[in-house]
């Protein structure tokens, strides 16, 4: 009887045990493809991706260049010639600095002298603006006293506040040139290039004169007072067209922005012949396609 429960006991045991030993299948993973090879581009395909890349690099060079040069093409319609830029940072930028002249014409107390761009009698700008003067003197007539101010080939008369009355040039003038100009002992008016004559009437008739005989106006040291007086004037500038050309052609930055402009240069002839072999490459290739 023990027995008999004993192997009943075990029974169950054995079932269980056959239940629980299912057969599994290990699932093993397939050999996978042999990878392909990455196709080469063709020379279209490489061309036109260079031809994008060189295009978007140069695009906002060529534009400006482009805008520059139209606006250059107008410069004298736009006063663009003749409109000057004295910023500071932009007169440094050109390595200009404040000149004040050191030396004048001066004339029963009156004081010429001239800038770069300015040319002062008593520390005020003379208008409209005449070339740099060559002499001062004095010349007294019914109207009272005037100054004439000579030029390289003019004789500029201004009342004493610096406003112009007249401006005698040749034929009036014997002379086509004036190298000097000064005052007889008479007290006329005497210009010089090669011979000297004189004017006693205020310029409408002329004689001839000894040199010698005249006391010529010459360059004189400006007084300390002047000088401080007409520094505001001498104070730099530059002409806007001058600023234009020099962006355009890049000489603004120096020689490394003159090598940009010339490598943009270089870009753009690149971008029309890869563009051209581009659009050539593909015209036979549809050509080729349309007769396959």
């Amino acid at each position: 009887m023990s027995a008999q429960s004993t192997v009943d006991n075990k029974a169950p045991v054995a079932s269980e045990a056959a239940a629980v030993a299912i057969p599994v299948t290990v699932a093993r993973a397939a050999p996978s493809a042999p990878a392909k090879a990455k196709a080469r581009p063709s020379l279209t395909a490489l061309l036109r991706k260079w031809h994008q890349r060189i295009g978007l690099t140069a695009a906002v060079f060529v534009l400006w260049l482009g805008a520059s040069g139209t606006i250059l093409s107008r410069s004298d319609q736009l006063g663009f010639d003749a409109m000057r830029l004295n910023w500071n940072w932009l007169t440094a930028w050109y390595g200009l600095n404040a000149e004040p002249p050191r030396m004048g014409f001066e004339a029963a107390g009156h004081w010429m002298a001239a800038t770069k761009e300015n040319t002062l009698l008593d520390a005020r700008e003379v208008e409209p603006r005449i070339a740099p003067p060559i002499g001062l003197v004095t010349l007294h007539g019914p109207t009272g006293t005037q100054l004439v101010i000579g030029t390289a080939d003019s004789l500029v008369i201004t009342s004493p506040d610096g406003a112009r009355v007249d401006e005698l040039r040749a034929p009036i003038l014997p002379v086509s040139s004036l190298r000097r100009i000064g005052r007889t002992t008479e007290g006329g008016i005497a210009v010089q290039d090669f011979d000297a004559y004189e004017s006693r009437d205020g310029g409408i008739s002329w004689t001839p004169v000894l040199p010698q005989s005249v006391s010529w106006s010459q360059p004189k040291p400006l007084p300390s007072e002047q000088r401080k007086a007409i520094e505001q004037f001498a104070r730099p500038s530059v002409l806007v067209e001058q600023v234009l050309i020099d962006l355009h052609s890049g000489r603004l930055f120096g020689p490394v922005g003159a090598w940009i402009i010339t490598l943009v240069g270089l870009l753009a002839l690149l971008l029309s012949i890869s563009g051209v072999w581009s659009w050539w490459r593909i015209k036979q290739s549809r050509k080729r396609a349309a007769h396959g």
